[in-house]
C-alpha cells in the first residue's frame, strides 16, 4: 500500500511528503512548507494540512490490505496556522470494523504546536490498489 501511495498519488508526490511510518494502526506522514501550499497570509493552506491529515489516514487505513479504504467522512478543527515546517500528520486508528473504521488524525508543525485534529472514518472496498501513471 506504501507503494501505491508514493508512487501512484501524484498528489502525494506534488505536496512533497513522506511516509515515515505506517501500520494498521498507525501512521506518521510529514510534508514540507514550500510555496505550493502557502496562502496568501503566508502560512499553510489549509487544504494542504487537510490533506496531509488525509494521507496519514490513507497510509494507516489501508497498510497490509488488498483492497482500499477510502474516506466516508472527516471531521477537522484548525487550531492554530502553519508557519513553521516541516508539517507532521500522526493518525491512530480508534475503532476498526469490518467495514468501518475511524482514525483520529493530528497535524504539528516543527516546534511541535497542534495545528490541526480531525476525526476520520472510512470505508473497506473492495477494488485492488493500482498505480496510475
Amino acid at each position: 500500500m506504501k507503494d501505491s501511495i508514493q508512487n501512484g498519488d501524484h498528489l502525494y508526490q506534488l505536496m512533497d511528503m513522506t511516509i515515515e511510518e505506517a501500520r494498521p494502526d498507525y501512521a506518521r506522514v510529514s510534508m514540507p512548507l514550500s510555496l505550493p501550499i502557502v496562502n496568501g497570509m503566508g502560512v499553510a493552506h489549509g487544504g494542504a494540512l487537510f490533506t496531509l491529515a488525509d494521507i496519514a489516514f490513507g497510509a494507516a487505513s489501508n497498510c497490509e490490505e488488498e483492497t482500499g479504504t477510502v474516506t466516508l467522512s472527516t471531521s477537522i478543527q484548525f487550531l492554530a496556522p502553519g508557519r513553521k515546517g516541516p508539517f507532521t500528520a500522526e493518525a491512530r486508528l480508534v475503532r476498526g470494523g469490518r467495514r468501518i473504521v475511524t482514525y483520529d488524525v493530528d497535524v504539528r508543525d516543527a516546534d511541535g504546536t497542534l495545528l490541526v485534529h480531525a476525526v476520520t472514518q472510512g470505508m473497506k472496498t473492495d477494488r485492488p490498489f493500482k498505480v496510475v501513471k
